[in-house]
């Protein structure tokens, strides 16, 4: 900028072929250019919040450092689960996480939890959408599963929707399947040894267990059939944060698992960070410590 004012000021707006109105219209059209152009490039980049677990020990309050961020500095948040106690125990808790999520907010997609499920309708209310459903944005698709609904199965209706993704995704750079338990432990013998390490459930079969399920089986084989079609694919849980804040893994196929939660209290607490460029069709992300994004 100070180059572009110091050559503005060394032309002679007087010369018989610089008309001062046509020099004036000039120098504010390469103005707005380089405006246009700065902004064009902060436009091409967006910031996405995975945030999950901040759940304390009674309704309806949540984790105090995640009650103070201020998610509208976001461009999206993606909630892992387990919001609240029991978040959709009655309208006063729902209405308190609302008011910190802005949960019918287009940009806020969330994984229902088994803390979280009390009522569906209650749930879909105040999101006003299904509580699993796919999205579409800024060519990523997002698929959010409610892997509470057949005691972590991915049941028919998300199956077809998983199916009609595979059909038809063409368009989109990734796809993002953001869900709460940790689906994709169960049955791969890499991950199971490590549920008890990484997962805040143990395998079981209670609604608050990690149970057993139709990933590999059933939604696998789609995941695999779109990343092989070039698009990256991810798969976010967010039952984690008591044992561990992060986890990370990448499967021979090259579908990626992520897991990020936190614990009440923990100083230690992390956070998932993406950067997307919409422009180079690039997803990047990070973990944080959840203090460093009160800022």
């Amino acid at each position: 900028m100070r180059a572009l004012k110091k050559n503005w000021q060394n032309l002679d707006y007087r010369s018989p072929d610089i008309q001062p109105e046509k020099f004036y219209l000039t120098r504010c059209l390469i103005l707005s250019l380089v405006i246009s152009s700065l902004f064009s490039c902060k436009d091409n980049v967006k910031t996405y919040l995975f945030l999950s677990h901040t759940r304390t020990d009674s309704n309806p309050k949540i984790d105090s450092i995640a009650e103070k961020i201020d998610y509208s500095k976001f461009d999206m948040l993606w909630l892992g689960g387990d919001l609240a106690w029991y978040t959709s125990a009655d309208d006063a808790t729902m209405e308190y996480v609302d008011n910190i999520f802005d949960l019918s907010n287009e940009n806020t997609l969330w994984a229902i939890g088994n803390h979280d499920c009390f009522s569906a309708e209650r749930i879909q209310r105040f999101t006003k959408r299904p509580n699993s459903y796919g999205y579409f944005k800024n060519g990523i698709t997002y698929l959010v599963l409610n892997t509470q609904d057949s005691a972590s199965n991915i049941n028919a209706e998300q199956l077809e929707l998983l199916t009609k993704i595979t059909d038809t995704i063409k368009y989109s750079s990734h796809l993002i399947l953001l869900h709460h338990k940790l689906i994709w432990m169960y049955g791969n013998p890499d991950l199971e040894v490590l549920v008890d390490s990484v997962s805040n459930v143990s395998l079981g079969t209670s609604s608050h267990s990690l149970n057993p399920n139709n990933f590999y089986q059933e939604a696998y084989p789609k995941l695999i059939d779109i990343a092989n079609k070039g698009i990256t694919v991810l798969c976010i849980g967010g039952d984690i944060g008591i044992k561990t804040n992060e986890f990370e893994h990448t499967t021979i196929e090259g579908i990626t698992f992520l897991a990020s939660g936190i614990n009440l209290g923990d100083k230690n607490n992390q956070v998932l960070l993406f950067e997307h460029d919409i422009k180079s069709r690039t997803l990047t992300w990070k973990y944080r410590l959840i203090n460093s994004i009160l800022d």
